[in-house]
């Protein structure tokens, strides 16, 4: 138990795979869970008794290959007022995500180019305290420059505008970033404008 314990410390939940390597076997899990001492969140993933259950870090447990991206990043990165009801994620083109999409109904996947899949790619702590990875802010602007068709105007504009009053923007990144996506031009304009 105190493997767990100090596991816990660091971490908000604990795969059968991660216990595994701990030493720990998936029988003790199902035990303690029975025991009411962790608590079995879905098939192979579990957390502390009592808890609240963050859906951030339910869904990134399913693979070190999510990263969550779009609105629902600018919401991590406080660059969008709106709570996402939706979650949007990201994963490398080929990725099997059939068993993400089974189990979360609000969840939008978007398919990367693999190598592109990990430009930008930060950690973050949810409203709950616990870190997931996240595109950081400047491919967050070039996300939603290259999908604007796609994402509500009023996000669009509050995120572009919240950007650009941050004092940790990075504009060399931006360029660097939209440069590797093909929207070099749109970027600069927006920094012409807005810087």
């Amino acid at each position: 138990m105190q493997i767990l314990k100090d596991y816990f410390e660091e971490n908000p939940v604990i795969t059968n795979k991660a216990a595994e390597k701990l030493g720990v076997g998936r029988h003790v899990l199902a035990a303690l869970a029975k025991e009411g001492k962790i608590e079995r969140i879905r098939p192979g993933v579990y957390q502390k008794a009592d808890e609240i259950i963050d859906d951030f870090v339910l869904i990134a447990s399913n693979s070190d290959r999510i990263i969550f991206s779009h609105q629902t990043a600018l919401y991590l990165h406080d660059l969008s007022d709106r709570v996402p009801n939706i979650f949007h994620i990201s994963v490398p083109q080929g990725y099997n995500a059939t068993h993400i999409k089974k189990r979360y109904e609000n969840l939008q996947i978007r398919y990367v180019k693999k190598e592109l899949h990990a430009v930008g790619k930060t950690q973050i702590r949810t409203p709950l305290g616990n870190l997931v990875q996240v595109y950081d802010p400047e491919r967050c602007i070039c996300d939603i420059i290259s999908d604007r068709e796609k994402i509500d105007k009023q996000i669009f504009t509050e995120a572009i505008a919240k950007y650009f009053k941050l004092k940790a923007k990075d504009l060399r990144r931006l360029i660097k970033y939209s440069r590797q996506f093909g929207i070099e031009d749109e970027a600069r304009r927006y920094i012409e404008v807005l810087s």
